[in-house]
Formats: C-alpha cells, sequence, structure tokens
C-alpha cells in the first residue's frame, strides 16, 4: 500500500480541558508521528478545552472545528465530513494513547487492504460489569442466530432481529472480526467514511459505529478487533469532568437510554439494508425476561423500531419520540 495520510480526531465536549491534556500529550509521544489533529469542540459556558488545546499547537498540527448544534452522531458526522485522510483514527478525551496507537492502526491498515474499520484494545478505568456487558450476557443465550453468512466467522455480529451480539470465535492470527468497535479507539479507511453519515435518531448514540461497520461490510470491507493500538481509559470524574459518560453513565436515565437505543438498533440495521426479521417475535421473549424500568426501556426500544420500520418514519422523529419516551418512563433517580 502506498503513504497513508492519517487525521487523529477527538470530539469533545465539556471537557473543561482536564482529561483531554492527557490525550493531546499521548499524541505528543507518538513514535510515528506523520499524522495531523482534528479537535470537534461543542462549546459550553465557561470551558477551557481550547485554552489547553492551544497549548499543543507547537507540538501537533491541530485543527479545530465547532459543533454548534446536536448530539454525538452530528459529532461524528461532522468529523466523517470535514476529514479527507486516506485513514482517519478516532478517539475519547478521556483516554490516553500508546505510544505505538498511530503506528498500530497504521500497520494493520497496511497488511490488510481489505481491512475497513479496526477497534483498538482498550485498558478499561475498571473491569466492573455494565449495561452493555449484560445485556450482551442475556443476549447470549437467546438472541444468536446471525443475519446472514456475511457474518460467519465475526465475534460481533447482526442476529436475524437486526440486533448486535457477541460470541466466542478463534482469533485469526493477529485480529478477530467484529462490528462491534468503539470510537474511543477506531481507525476507518478514507473509503468507508467518506460516503458514509449517521442517521442521527438517538440521544447517546450507543451503537453509532456499528451502523459505520454494517456500511463497511455492505461496500465488500471487513471489520476487526486489532491485537494492537492500545489506548488507557481515565476516569473523567477523578479529574473533575461533570459530564456523565456517553457509554457508561451513572444515572438512572442514562442507563435506561442505553438499554432503550440498543434495542432500536434493528431501525438503524435496516437504513443500512439489514432488514430485520422476526422483530415482534423477540419482543414479546424480552418482555417475559425483562422487570419494572428495565421492560419499559426494552419496550420503547423495539416498539420505536418496529414503528420506525413500518412506518418510514424519519430518524429525527424517532429521536423525538425516543426522548419523550424516556421521559416518561424515569421519575427521579431510583436505582434499577
Amino acid at each position: 500500500m502506498a503513504y497513508l495520510n492519517i487525521l487523529v480526531a477527538i470530539p469533545t465536549y465539556r471537557n473543561d480541558g482536564r482529561t483531554i491534556r492527557f490525550t493531546l500529550e499521548g499524541l505528543t509521544k507518538q513514535t510515528y508521528k506523520d499524522f495531523s489533529v482534528l479537535i470537534l469542540y461543542k462549546p459550553s459556558e465557561g470551558d477551557r478545552t481550547l485554552e489547553v488545546v492551544e497549548e499543543f499547537k507547537k507540538y501537533l498540527d491541530i485543527m479545530v472545528i465547532y459543533q454548534n448544534e446536536g448530539y454525538i452522531e452530528e459529532a461524528m458526522n461532522l468529523i466523517y465530513s470535514n476529514a479527507n485522510a486516506d485513514l482517519l483514527l478516532t478517539i475519547d478525551d478521556d483516554n490516553i494513547p500508546d505510544p505505538n496507537w498511530v503506528l498500530d492502526h497504521k500497520k494493520f491498515h497496511e497488511k490488510y487492504e481489505m481491512l475497513g474499520v479496526a477497534r483498538g484494545k482498550v485498558i478499561r478505568k475498571n473491569q466492573n460489569l455494565n449495561n452493555k456487558k449484560l445485556l450482551k450476557d442475556f443476549a447470549k443465550k437467546i438472541i444468536y442466530r446471525q443475519f446472514s453468512e456475511l457474518f460467519d466467522g465475526y465475534s460481533g455480529y447482526l442476529t436475524i432481529y437486526g440486533i448486535p451480539n457477541d460470541r466466542p470465535v478463534r482469533s485469526a492470527g493477529d485480529l478477530i472480526k467484529t462490528i462491534t468497535v468503539a470510537a474511543e479507539n477506531m481507525s476507518v479507511k478514507r473509503e468507508v467514511y467518506k460516503d458514509f453519515r449517521l442517521p442521527c435518531h438517538t440521544l447517546r448514540g450507543f451503537h453509532h459505529e456499528n451502523i459505520l461497520t454494517l456500511h463497511a461490510i455492505m461496500k465488500g470491507y471487513f471489520t476487526a478487533e486489532i491485537n494492537g493500538g492500545v489506548e488507557k481509559e481515565i476516569e473523567r470524574m477523578n479529574y473533575g469532568v461533570k459530564k456523565d459518560s456517553l457509554s457508561t453513565p451513572t444515572t438512572l436515565k442514562g442507563r435506561i437510554n442505553l438499554i432503550a437505543e440498543h434495542y432500536l438498533f434493528p431501525y438503524a440495521s435496516n437504513l443500512m439494508g439489514f432488514k430485520p426479521r422476526d422483530l415482534r417475535f423477540i419482543r414479546k421473549l424480552l418482555l417475559l425476561s425483562y422487570r419494572g424500568l428495565e421492560k419499559e426501556a426494552v419496550k420503547l426500544g423495539l416498539d420505536l423500531a418496529i414503528k420506525g420500520i413500518e412506518e418510514g418514519l424519519e430518524p429525527r422523529n424517532i429521536r423525538e419520540r425516543l426522548k419523550l419516551g424516556l421521559d416518561s418512563i424515569v421519575q427521579g433517580e431510583i436505582n434499577i
């Protein structure tokens, strides 16, 4: 493969410069240094993130783009539309890249021409189970059939219901095929991201990366977790970052939101050309298996997916209904 032009993108909002400093420091220590940086910045009152970014402009080739409205899906779309590099890497503003992070991603994309999207390794701030893990353990028991042979050999794959799931598979050498990547540590070839935009139908963007991987697969690429590209996750609240994590929320509404968005994914799957099957069957089965607010969240997600597919609802309409549904489910800060 010829020379790869590389861009590292960091979406940030209400970080106040507290942890993104460590992310940028990590980028200055990369063994491979021929890359530029894009900061996708959503302003907030009193935020000092750009002051920290300015400090690093003497060490890194940094461009700042402003996000004036929307959520994480809009942020990622701004990154996809403004990037033009051969290889786009994304990292969260509370992760620290290993010195070989950029180099590892570069090497894997050079080695595997049809690797469309890659996920690097992440050293977690803790190993406690979260809602996403619990959901996947439950899914392994009942939501298991893969959508088609396109997902043969995939650890993270798409089920016939249009819901992502994980299963154990043998590693194919130095990578494992999966659709379940994460934008906190992701690399994407230009041929995959340049004609891609997220539908913007959720609030927390749960599984938005899986929409990208489905797009890549439809274009004939494969997606995988690589044995490399290591990052360390920081506990943002230890550094005074008040904004809750999108993927590991601490509030009741945030946790309920993730459950609803997990089961809303068939709507996105359908938009990407993978039409779900037997959604009403799996709805009945799931509602027998959940209780309380979790059951209401599952019902909200699946009902929105079914209605959205059958009636052809626009993404913005789905988002509005999701917000209203969550507001009606959650009353106060009650533990699940």
